[in-house]
């Protein structure tokens, strides 16, 4: 079952399969261009019991395509607006506190999950909110660095865990971007499993397959 609310920012709600009191809570960030459906499939059926929650991004541009914030190129650098993103985040801080408290989730297992510039998003908000969700995945994303203002140094987060994924095929965000991640992540004390195989600038099965794994193993436990 999907509920489709509308708050400061848009998502879909899908239902857990017993109660959504004291159940894990996944939330899902789309790329750039995307929209909230994007991601539905991600979470196969083995996440039944999950709340999952797909948010919509924050700025529209164009029919169904959405943008978390602006990027431009600058001397083939990738340089975001930090302040759309800043914004963003914190919609998306309050959205998480929100889903939290009205569905009554385990406020112990909360993951934030996204692809490109949703996994990057997802990333902010898990080295910046450590005490807030407990871990978040990255789907061919990689290591803001307009964002290191905001990273919490407490020891909060030596007890988050990531998943990061990539595809070798990767010409967009090539490879280098994740294993320059995993590092800047290990060096911040952050619990990190890696995915590799030779997709492209998308999420395959094998990385669906091994994100669920991580999530089951990390997050799960028996009713």
């Amino acid at each position: 079952m999907s509920i489709k609310e509308s708050t400061p920012l848009e998502y879909i709600v899908r239902i857990p399969k017993y109660s959504t009191i004291g159940s894990p809570l996944l939330i899902l960030l789309h790329g750039h261009g995307g929209n909230e459906r994007d991601l539905l499939l991600l979470p196969n059926h083995y996440l039944d019991n999950w709340l999952v929650v797909s948010v919509r991004g924050a700025y529209n541009i164009g029919p169904n395509s959405y943008r978390w914030y602006d990027v431009k190129m600058f001397g083939g650098k990738i340089a975001i607006n930090i302040e759309e993103e800043e914004m963003t985040r914190k919609k998306l801080i309050g959205l998480i506190k929100d889903i939290s408290v009205k569905y009554m989730v385990d406020t112990n297992r909360i993951v934030v999950a996204g692809f490109s510039q949703g996994a990057n998003m997802a990333q902010s908000i898990g080295i910046g909110q450590p005490k807030l969700v407990s871990g978040f995945g990255v789907f061919s994303g990689r290591f803001i660095e307009e964002f290191i203002p905001y990273v919490n140094k407490s020891d909060d987060l030596k007890n988050m865990k990531a998943f990061l994924s990539h595809g070798t095929s990767d010409h967009m965000l090539p490879i280098t971007y994740a294993s320059e991640n995993k590092q800047e992540l290990e060096k911040l004390g952050i619990q990190v499993t890696f995915s590799e195989d030779g997709n492209g600038h998308s999420i395959s099965s094998k990385q669906v397959n091994d994100f669920t794994e991580w999530l089951l193993s990390n997050y799960w436990k028996e009713s």
